[in-house]
Formats: C-alpha cells, structure tokens, sequence
C-alpha cells in the first residue's frame, strides 16, 4: 500500500470514529439529539456494528488470516503477548499513582467518562468497551499507523518511530477533547504507555489479533471491577 494512500485511510477512519454516527442521521434526516434514550441508544449502537462491518470488509483478508493464525495457538500467544501487557499496565498504574499524588487536581476524564455512561447505558457500554472500541482502536492506531510509517520497511528507525507515534496517536485520542484544564493532559502519558505497549506487540507479531483480544481483555477486567467494586 502506498504511504498516501494508507494516510489517507488513516484519516478517514479517524474521522469516522468521531462523525461516523451523523452520516446515516444526515441521510435519512434523523435528529438524533430529538431522540428518547432507548432509541438513541439503538441508533448509536447500529452505526457503531455498521462501523466496524465497513473497516472488516476494507480489511478483512488479513482479518480473517491473522484470526485463524491467531486462534490455531491461542493459548501461545494470548500468554506470550499477555507477559508485555503486564509490563505496560504496570507502567500505566504508576503513572497514574505518580500523577495522582503529585497532581491531585488532575482528572482521567475519559475514565469518568466512561463510568458515568455505564451507570446510564450498561449493556451499550458492555459492548463499546469490550468490543466496538478494541476492535476499531486497534485497527486505526495499530495497523493504520504501521501501513503510514513502516511502509512495508522493518528497521529499528521504523520501528521505533512506529511504535512511539501509534501510542502517542491512542494517548491523544483519549485525553484530547476531554480535558478540563492543562493539568489533565499528564494522563496522555499513563494512556501512551498502554498505547506504547500494544504497537510493540502489534509490531513483534505482525498479528492484529494479539492486540485486539488484549486490549478487549483489559476493557472487560475494568468494567468488570467497576461493577464488582460498586464504581
């Protein structure tokens, strides 16, 4: 794949991440802020399954031969790519202490973003969370920034450059736009280390799988503390 074409489908599936929702309302002429919440619900999660039917069908060759390769040894590489998790989130959980002790007025809006949604519309966020989200993420900040950046070249400028860039992109994307005041950005790094760490897996495997089912396991194990611990 050419490197504008790749940025180009980069840019497009990240803007669609954000406006994907408007352009069947814009077709058929739904206002969606006029919707009761039961419907809203079911509208956004529609567009949300349409979303991800479009990017399997612009992928779905390598969707379908890395799930194959991936699931024929599951075991092998869920526990051989689970081992680099933990080194990321250990990272994360001490950023996240460090900005917390140091910086008590920062505030990992996302987070509470997604608890408060969760509270409203749990079984939506059930499956935004362990499902929609790791599947489009993984695809746009993992395999859309290697298609950019590596460019079919494995060197280690690339490499790094790649892994640094994809984890930086996922920091950004989940702080960007939800922070109150400057203070708040600190947490691009807690985010960029998890973000950090699956470009590294993504790259080491070539498997889009390994990320994919790590990133869904560590969605699933938040969400599932959170209702364990009462929020």
């Amino acid at each position: 794949m050419k490197r504008s074409t790749a940025i180009i489908i980069f840019i497009t599936l990240l803007l669609g991440m954000e406006l994907f929702a408007y352009i069947p309302a814009g077709i058929f002429n739904i206002d969606i802020f006029n919707l009761d919440e039961k419907m809203k619900i079911y509208y956004i999660l529609s567009t949300d399954i349409g979303y991800m039917i479009i990017i399997f069908v612009l992928y779905h060759k390598d969707l379908i031969k890395e799930f194959k390769a991936y699931f024929k040894n599951f075991i092998y590489n869920f526990s051989h790519s689970f081992i680099y998790y933990l080194i990321g989130i250990i990272i994360m959980f001490i950023c996240n202490e460090l900005i917390a002790h140091f910086f008590s007025e920062a505030t990992a809006n996302n987070e509470e973003m997604i608890r408060l949604f969760i509270d409203r519309y749990p079984l939506y966020m059930i499956f935004s969370v362990t499902i929609y989200a790791p599947f489009v993420e993984e695809i746009v900040f993992r395999k859309c920034t290697k298609d950019i950046i590596a460019n079919g070249k494995s060197n280690k400028i690339t490499k790094y450059s790649y892994i640094i860039v994809s984890g930086l992109f996922f920091a950004i994307m989940h702080v960007v736009g939800l922070a109150n005041n400057p203070i708040d950005y600190l947490y691009i790094i807690s985010y960029m280390s998890l973000g950090i760490t699956f470009a590294y897996i993504y790259y080491k495997t070539d498997n889009l799988f390994n990320t994919i089912i790590l990133h869904s396991f560590h969605n699933s194990t938040a969400i599932i503390l959170y209702f364990i611990l009462g929020g």
